[in-house]
């Protein structure tokens, strides 16, 4: 499938910044909207029996429990993408939620994120955005570029990342990882699946803090 990147655009402003994108994508490059999409994003924690009384005491988890990432994308329905402290990736049928929700016991649910946007189609490539808010606070606008012509992983980055400056201010100020060794969590460095995006989604919220 073709290859993803994502992208945070920190200081943006919200729904200012969201049309000012929507404008400049349908009237300036012509794209087409196609319609909403959406994630969810949870993280779990794991409960360890030992240390249960000193969790409910101090109103924290334990400094070594592990957290698991879920990522169900809006493309890929039915199917969710998890994996534990950077171990490996693991794709799994939408029913592991309704499992994980009976294993309190063993895995207790810390924060439930959805995010929803809009999907744009634009000569070869489809762009999502959608604003990034956890409760009631804003962290800036997600970009997800997917450039269709090219499956194989970090070889169109160069490509993606100037892709996304034309769609952007250029007082925008960006988060993004673009290249990823993913052989490390159990991904083909090869060929692009949902679950190299799903991985992204996992570190773009570990690494910038949105958990």
């Amino acid at each position: 499938m073709p290859v993803t990147c994502l992208v945070r655009w920190k200081n943006a402003t919200g729904m200012r910044d969201f049309t000012l994108i929507a404008e400049h994508v349908t009237k300036s490059l012509h794209g087409k909207n196609m319609g909403q999409w959406g994630l969810s994003f949870k993280v779990y924690r794991d409960v360890n029996p030992a240390l249960a009384r000193q969790q409910q005491q101090q109103q924290m988890a334990p400094k070594d429990s592990k957290l698991m990432y879920q990522v169900s994308l809006a493309q890929q329905p039915g199917r969710v993408y998890c994996m534990v402290d950077g171990s490996v990736v693991v794709e799994a049928e939408k029913e592991i939620e309704v499992i994980l929700s009976r294993l309190k016991n063993l895995w207790q649910l810390r924060q439930n994120v959805y995010i929803e946007g809009v999907t744009y189609e634009i000569g070869d490539f489809t762009l999502r955005v959608a604003n990034i808010l956890l409760g009631s606070t804003y962290k800036g606008l997600l970009l997800e570029a997917t450039y269709h012509p090219c499956s194989t992983p970090n070889v169109s980055s160069d490509l993606i990342r100037e892709f996304v400056k034309s769609i952007v201010p250029k007082t925008a100020e960006l988060s993004a990882e673009y290249e990823y060794n993913y052989e490390t969590v159990g991904l083909s460095n090869n060929d692009f699946t949902t679950a190299h995006t799903g991985y992204q989604y996992m570190m773009l919220f570990r690494n910038d803090g949105l958990l």
